[in-house]
């Protein structure tokens, strides 16, 4: 029987100790001169169903499962490691979604998404919103 899937798309994803290794000054050319921005280190399909958020990377990729019941904190904004600066809207046509997990017991990971962005704006408030739901 085929999964049935809440939401789909297509995302662009980093680590936050990968955002942490981008210099301040690699933020700010990043949301001067691009449309997209250049920030997120991996690109792929992401799904969700009422389990887990599911991502499989595309050429050679990482895939990742994040279940819902592991997720520590939902946010939709900007940060330290990704500034509003990063972005040429300055955030107001979109926000990262950031997403921290346990990885066990006492570790955790931290990932930020970009989903579905079309040069212009992105689908994250709609996950955010159905994510935010789902975990009530």
């Amino acid at each position: 029987m085929a999964t049935q899937f809440l939401l789909q798309g297509t995302a662009k994803w980093s680590y936050d100790h990968e955002m942490s290794e981008i210099s301040t000054s690699q933020k700010i050319l990043a949301g001067m001169v691009s449309g997209a921005t250049a920030l997120p280190q991996h690109y792929g399909d992401i799904a969700l169903n009422d389990k887990a958020i599911i991502i499989e990377g595309i050429v050679d990729d990482e895939d990742l499962t994040i279940p819902l019941s592991s997720i520590k904190q939902l946010y939709l904004g900007f940060d330290d490691l990704f500034p509003v600066m990063a972005v040429k809207s300055m955030g107001i046509l979109w926000q990262p979604l950031r997403i921290e997990y346990f990885i066990s017991a006492f570790e955790t990971s931290c990932i930020y998404l970009v989903i579905d962005f079309n040069g212009v704006y992105t689908h994250d408030k709609e996950w955010f919103n159905t994510l935010t739901e789902l975990l009530q």
